[in-house]
C-alpha cells in the first residue's frame, strides 16, 4: 500500500553549531609521546589539522543550503519514517530506478556527486531515478524504537520505501552493509529486483573449509583476511557487542567521532601519503556532521549489534537476481570471483583501476559509469 511522501528540509540552529564550536574548543587532546602515525589508530597531526579546519573554515550552513537544493522526503514505513534523496527525471519519462545504500561510517551524501551522474546519463547509459536513502538509525530516517532492525529487516523497509514511491520494479546498488542489505533484498524480493550491482561482497559463511581444498587465489585471500581481522576490525568487534558504551563518549564529543570515523577513511581507501588527494575535507566533515547534529551514532552503529543477533540467516540462499561484481583495488575485503559464484548469480565482473572501499565518493565518475552500463539494458 502506497505511504503518504513529505518532502523534507535539513534545518539545524546557530545554537546547534555554537554548541559545536564549545565542544571542540573544550576538547581535552591526548598527549602523543611515541609518533607511529596511523599505525595504532588515528594520526593525531592529521586528526589536529582536520578539527581546526572544521573550527575555522568549514561552513556548514553553506552545505546545508547545498543539501537542501535536493528533493529530499521522508516516508512511514512501518510506523517509523524513512528519508531519502530523490534525483529522477521528467514525469512523461519511463525511467529505470536505481536504489543506492551505504553503509557504515558512510550517510546519503556518499552519493552526492555519483547520483547526479547516474540521473542524467552518459555516452554508455541513460538517465536513471534514483533513490539514496538514509538507512533506519541513520541520518535523517528515525531512529528504531525496537530491536531487531538488522539487515532483513532493513531490506523489508527499504522494499517499502520503493513500493511506496511508485516503484514495483527497481535494481539496486550497494557497498559495505549497503551490499548486505541489497542482497538480503535480493533474497527476499526477487520479483521486484530486476538487476543488483555490488562493489562489496558479504563474507562467506563458509569459509572454514578446509585449506587444501582453496585455490591458491582464494588461500591468499583468506590468509590477508585473517590478517586484517587481527589488526584493522577491532570497530567491528566492539560495535557488534557493547555499541552502547562507545556511543557515550562520541555522542558527547565531536573530536572523538571524528578520531573514530576518520581512521576508517584512511585504512579503507586508495590514496598517497596525503588522504586529502583523495577526499575532500568538507566531505568528510559533512559526514560526520549528519552523525552529530542527528545523534545517530548510537543508532547507526547498532546494525553490527543487530546483524550480530540475527545471526545472518537474511542471506541464506543463493541470490538469482542477475548480479555484477565491481572489485576495486584498496576494497579491503575484495573477495576473488571464484569465492561468490556459488551464492550469487554472477553477470558481469569489472576490475577497476582506482578506488576502495567507498567507491562512490572516492571515484564517483567510475563507480557511476559501471553502475550505469550495468543497467542500461534495462531501458527501451
Amino acid at each position: 500500500m502506497s505511504m503518504p511522501v513529505t518532502p523534507f528540509r535539513i534545518e539545524f540552529s546557530q545554537r546547534a553549531i555554537n554548541d559545536l564550536y564549545r565542544r571542540i574548543d573544550a576538547a581535552r587532546w591526548p598527549d602523543i609521546h611515541i609518533d607511529q602515525g596511523w599505525e595504532v589508530g588515528t594520526n593525531d597531526s592529521v586528526l589536529r589539522n582536520l578539527v581546526t579546519y572544521w573550527r575555522r573554515e568549514y561552513d556548514w550552513f553553506y552545505q546545508q543550503g547545498e543539501l537542501n537544493k535536493l528533493a529530499h522526503i521522508r516516508v512511514p514505513i512501518n510506523s517509523e519514517e524513512l528519508h531519502a534523496v530523490l534525483y529522477t527525471g521528467p514525469a512523461s519519462q519511463k525511467r529505470v530506478p536505481i536504489l543506492l545504500l551505504h553503509g557504515w561510517p558512510g550517510s546519503f551524501v556518499e552519493f552526492l556527486q555519483a547520483a547526479p551522474l547516474l540521473q542524467k546519463g552518459g555516452t554508455n547509459f541513460p538517465g536513471y531515478d534514483v533513490v539514496v536513502p538514509s538507512l533506519p538509525g541513520f541520518g535523517f530516517s528515525d531512529q528504531p524504537k525496537d530491536r531487531g532492525m538488522h539487515p532483513g529487516e532493513i531490506a523489508e523497509r527499504l522494499h517499502g520505501l520503493m513500493q511506496s514511491l511508485g516503484y514495483e520494479k527497481y535494481c539496486v546498488q550497494g557497498g559495505d552493509w549497503g551490499a548486505i542489505i541489497g542482497s538480503a533484498l535480493s533474497l527476499q524480493h526477487p520479483e521486484a529486483i530486476l538487476k543488483l550491482h555490488l562493489n562489496f561482497i558479504p563474507a562467506n559463511r563458509n569459509t572454514s573449509i578446509e585449506k587444501k581444498s582453496l585455490t591458491v587465489e582464494e588461500h591468499q585471500y583468506l590468509m590477508e583476511q585473517e590478517a586484517f581481522r587481527d589488526i584493522e576490525t577491532g570497530y567491528s568487534h566492539m560495535q557488534s557487542t557493547r555499541p552502547q558504551s562507545l556511543a557515550y563518549a562520541f555522542h558527547d564529543s565531536p573530536v572523538g567521532l571524528l578520531g573514530w570515523i576518520l581512521e576508517k577513511y584512511w585504512v579503507w581507501s586508495d590514496h598517497g601519503e596525503d588522504l586529502w588527494e583523495t577526499f575532500s575535507r568538507d566531505s568528510i566533515l559533512t559526514n560526520v556532521m549528519i552523525y552529530w547534529l542527528t545523534g545517530t551514532i548510537l543508532s547507526g552503529s547498532r546494525i553490527y549489534y543487530e546483524a550480530k543477533m540475527a545471526g545472518r540467516s537474511y542471506l541464506d540462499g543463493k541470490i538469482e537476481v542477475p548480479t555484477a561484481y565491481a572489485r576495486y583495488p584498496r576494497e579491503p575485503w575484495a573477495a576473488p570471483i571464484s569465492m561468490i559464484e556459488d551464492r550469487y548469480n554472477l553477470v558481469k565482473f569489472s576490475e577497476l583501476n582506482r578506488g576502495g572501499h567507498f567507491a562512490a565518493l572516492e571515484q564517483p565518475e567510475l563507480f557511476a559509469e559501471d553502475v550505469g552500463s550495468f543497467f542500461a539494458d534495462l531501458s527501451g
